[in-house]
């Protein structure tokens, strides 16, 4: 699964990692959530290279009729994506990156509850996660996407049994390119090499959509110290024995 993003790598380094020009509006975020806007790369008829532009995370077919209720999904399994009805079209003709500086995935962890975990590249350069895209639907003010999803690489394991098909920089154009081959793209969806990812627990202020600042990629702070067990406790608060005078 993938259901947060950040986004705060520098414009500058984002555009030259990608060969993109950015929007104007492009500022940092450390907390992308669903049904919220991010960038994303596309291929455009009208254009020889790649397209940054908005959409929105939740993929809506552009063939749903206003007002009609269904689902928005933020992911898509790579496994069946070429079998699903809402996302094999996009899968053949409307492909699509999400740039992220990270992803979060929380890990269940009793006593404590879930640990947020933030992913990134092991060479600190922005992630290209495979997605899919879809024209705005009725109503709707934004194109859509939702992230490919796969089995888990040996760091995410022990989170998450899934995580986002991240892309080699050198395989971003085929994955984009409208043209290329279904078995090319079929190869492209496999899980990222265990040597290119790092994962760090983070903050559990990230668990909140409302918190996007710096302070959602700081370590949590330290566990509280053990309680004494009632033992201790009672050899600890016995009071000593007094020492006789010479005036008892």
């Amino acid at each position: 699964m993938c259901g947060r993003i950040s986004l705060n790598t520098p414009t500058e380094v984002l555009a030259a990692f990608f060969g993109v020009r950015l929007p104007a509006a492009h500022s940092p975020r450390y907390n992308i959530a669903p049904s919220q806007p991010t960038l994303i790369l596309r291929r455009d008829d009208t254009h020889p290279g790649a397209l940054a532009a908005l959409a929105r995370w939740g993929f809506v077919p552009a063939w749903r009729r206003t007002g009609t209720p269904g689902p928005a999904p933020i992911n898509a399994r790579a496994e069946t994506a070429a079998q699903s009805r809402l996302f094999a079209e996009a899968l053949r003709r409307r492909r699509c990156v999400v740039p992220a500086s990270g992803f979060y995935e929380w890990q269940a962890a009793a006593p404590r509850g879930k640990r947020p975990f933030h992913i990134s590249s092991t060479r600190a350069e922005p992630l290209a996660l495979a997605g899919l895209w879809s024209p705005p639907a009725a109503g709707c003010d934004l194109p859509t996407f939702a992230v490919l999803t796969c089995p888990p690489n040996a760091v995410m394991r022990p989170i998450h049994d899934r995580m986002p098909v991240v892309l080699a920089r050198e395989d971003v154009d085929a994955w984009l390119d409208p043209a290329c081959d279904p078995a090319t793209i079929d190869a492209l969806l496999r899980p990222a090499p265990d040597d290119a990812l790092v994962a760090r627990e983070v903050s559990t202020r990230v668990n909140s959509p409302a918190h996007d600042d710096p302070a959602c990629l700081e370590p949590p702070p330290p566990p509280p110290p053990p309680s004494p067990s009632p033992s201790t406790q009672s050899s600890t608060s016995r009071p000593a024995p007094s020492t006789p005078t010479l005036f008892d």
